[in-house]
């Protein structure tokens, strides 16, 4: 049910509702009089006429009721009516992206309107500002690499920017790594605007078919949080970071097209709520994984590991493959920090046993959600102006 359409379907709910209830008291005449061979005195005939009409008036006057009172939530704004919505509890931890899709597509465009009106009622001018520019909230050294690179995209400065990477997992595969990304003011505005979409009252779709707790940050999901300010600075994280630095990281699996989409979620972990989450593969080609958890929100447990399954190309004795194959490889997170790895690897994240881990996850991916596995040819990986978009 579109929101901008729901007092017009309720006043056709109404008039089909008054039409059924004159069609039963016809019939029921009728009924009266076929009854016993027209043998009904004409004081029974009133006393049950009296009697149906009655009911039917009376459920007439509850139907007028109700869309009185739906109305006069219409009088109310977005953002109170989406406050008042009762939402079916996330529960399942596989293959569960479609959970309740029924009530997400009925109040979706409700809910967006409420974060309209939530971004423009009750935000600050000087935060907005503040988180809308990377420069503000990305670690100096590593956003000065990424711009010049930008600027003149050329290997030497790649150079500068594959310094500030190290490798994690599996040692020499290339299949993941990690950086210092986000300074300890650009976690506190970004967990600041967070905070203020988990405090509004708006209800949030589940993160993922795995992840119950956390949300979807995105302007066209319908259950997502769509506060301009994250949906913005998650686009340009993207564009700006994520893409040109899969490109270089990851040569000979992205190529142009290949990641175009993103889809972007925060998850959180704790004893409370999702303890755990168990090996899978992503569905993208890219996948960033950035820590939000301020300096002094400490946790135990909880480490992501990455799964060493493919075989290596130097092993041909099947013997010291098999003692390699299926290693874990753990990876602990700062605050700040982001670890981003191919898809298709292997992963997981061990039990936390205190405390809360919070994270932002963007995946990347083709046009429809493609994801592309066959690797590229040398010869057919992007050049350097290719990967930096020049």
């Amino acid at each position: 049910m579109k929101y901008t359409n729901v007092i017009p379907l309720l006043h056709l709910g109404a008039l089909a509702l008054q039409t059924a209830a004159k069609d039963v008291t016809e019939q029921t005449k009728d009924s009266f009089e076929e009854k016993n061979g027209y043998s009904v005195t004409k004081h029974e005939k009133n006393i049950n006429l009296q009697a149906n009409e009655n009911s039917i008036g009376l459920k007439q006057n509850m139907v007028e009721a109700n869309v009185q009172s739906r109305q006069k939530d219409e009088s109310c704004s977005a953002l109170d009516q989406a406050r008042r919505l009762e939402v079916p509890k996330a529960k399942g931890t596989i293959d569960a992206e479609f959970e309740h899709a029924d009530f997400w597509d009925e109040h979706g465009d409700l809910i967006k309107l409420a974060w309209s009106e939530l971004s423009t009622s009750n935000s600050n001018e000087t935060e907005n500002a503040a988180i809308s520019n990377l420069q503000n909230i990305i670690h100096p050294s590593f956003y000065s690499a990424v711009e010049a690179t930008h600027r003149n995209p050329t290997e030497a400065n790649e150079e500068v920017i594959w310094s500030h990477m190290k490798e994690a997992g599996p040692p020499g595969k290339s299949q993941a790594y990690k950086t210092q990304l986000l300074t300890d003011e650009g976690l506190r505005l970004l967990r600041s605007e967070l905070d203020r979409a988990t405090s509004s009252g708006i209800l949030m779709r589940r993160p993922n078919a795995m992840n119950r707790y956390g949300c979807i940050i995105d302007r066209e999901v319908n259950g997502a949080v769509s506060l301009p300010t994250l949906t913005s600075l998650v686009k340009t994280v993207v564009s700006k970071i994520g893409r040109p630095l899969g490109r270089m990281l990851f040569a000979d699996a992205v190529g142009e097209g290949d990641d175009c989409e993103y889809f972007a979620f925060t998850i959180r972990y704790n004893a409370e709520e999702d303890l755990e989450l168990k090996e899978h593969r992503d569905a993208s080609v890219i996948t960033l994984n950035i820590n939000l958890n301020l300096p002094e929100e400490t946790y135990d447990g909880s480490s992501l590991y990455l799964v060493d399954d493919e075989k290596p190309l130097d092993f041909d004795v099947a013997d010291d493959y098999e003692e390699e194959r299926n290693k874990r490889y753990s990876i602990s997170f700062d605050p700040g920090m982001m670890l981003i790895h191919r898809g298709s690897t292997q992963h997981a994240a061990l039990p936390i046993k205190e405390g809360t881990r919070h994270n932002l996850v963007i995946w990347v991916f083709g046009a429809g959600g493609d994801v592309r596995i066959a690797p590229y040819e040398k010869e057919d990986w992007l050049g350097v102006s290719e990967r930096w978009g020049k």
